[in-house]
C-alpha cells in the first residue's frame, strides 16, 4: 500500500529540501524515466523543469538503483518502479495557463512501504515532517496539500494552484479558482 502528499513545489523548493535533508538522510534525485537503466543522478533541480517526474531514493535502502526496462513499440525507456524499489516518486508541479493566467498544477510525493524495510516508511516520513514544518498548508484548503515556499511566493504575486490536471473552463472553476485572488 502507498501513501502520498500532494504538494505544489518548484525546483528551488525540492533543491531546499534535499540540502536541509542531507544530514538526516541524504536523498539522490533522477529523472524517473530515461533512455539507461542506470539513472543519471542530479546534484540539483535546474530552475526550467516543469512537470517532471523524478525519484528520490536513499543510498541505504537502494545502493544500486535500476530502472526497469519498458518495451512499447513507439519508443522503449527505463523507468523506476516505487512498486518493486524503495524510491519516492516525486512529480513536480507544472507551469501552464488558465483562462490567461499564469497557473501551476499540483505534483505528488509518493510511496509504496509494503514488501519493504521498515525505515524506508520512516524515510518518507521525515520529509514529511519537513515539508509539514517549512512549507504552508495549501491556500486552496479544498485542494489539500502543501505548498513549497518559493512556490508560495509565486502564488502569492497572483499564480493560480490547480489541482493536478487543467481544469475545464465552467463556471464552478471559474468560481473555486476566482476564490483564490479575490478582486475587489
Amino acid at each position: 500500500m502507498g501513501r502520498q502528499t500532494q504538494l505544489h513545489v518548484l525546483p528551488k523548493d525540492l533543491n531546499e529540501l534535499l540540502v536541509a535533508m542531507h544530514d538526516k538522510e541524504p536523498l539522490e534525485v533522477a529523472l524517473r524515466r530515461g533512455n539507461s537503466a542506470t539513472p543519471e543522478r542530479q546534484s540539483f533541480i535546474p530552475d526550467n523543469v516543469s512537470g517532471q517526474s523524478l525519484v528520490l531514493w536513499s543510498e541505504r535502502f537502494a545502493p544500486n538503483l535500476q530502472r526497469r526496462f519498458v518495451a512499447t513499440a513507439d519508443s522503449p525507456y527505463y523507468l523506476a518502479d516505487e512498486q518493486t524499489e524503495p524510491v519516492f516518486e516525486l512529480s513536480l508541479s507544472g507551469f501552464t495557463t488558465w483562462e490567461g493566467r499564469p497557473a501551476l498544477t499540483q505534483g505528488r510525493i509518493y510511496g509504496v512501504f509494503q514488501n519493504k524495510q521498515a525505515d524506508f516508511e520512516k524515510c518518507y516520513e521525515q520529509i514529511i515532517r519537513y515539508i509539514r514544518r517549512h512549507w504552508r498548508k495549501n491556500p486552496a484548503t479544498w485542494m489539500g496539500g502543501y505548498i513549497g515556499p518559493a512556490a508560495g511566493e509565486w502564488f502569492d504575486r497572483g499564480g493560480l494552484l490547480l489541482p493536478n490536471y487543467i481544469p475545464p473552463v465552467r463556471n464552478d472553476w471559474i468560481q473555486r479558482l476566482g476564490e483564490q485572488h479575490p478582486t475587489d
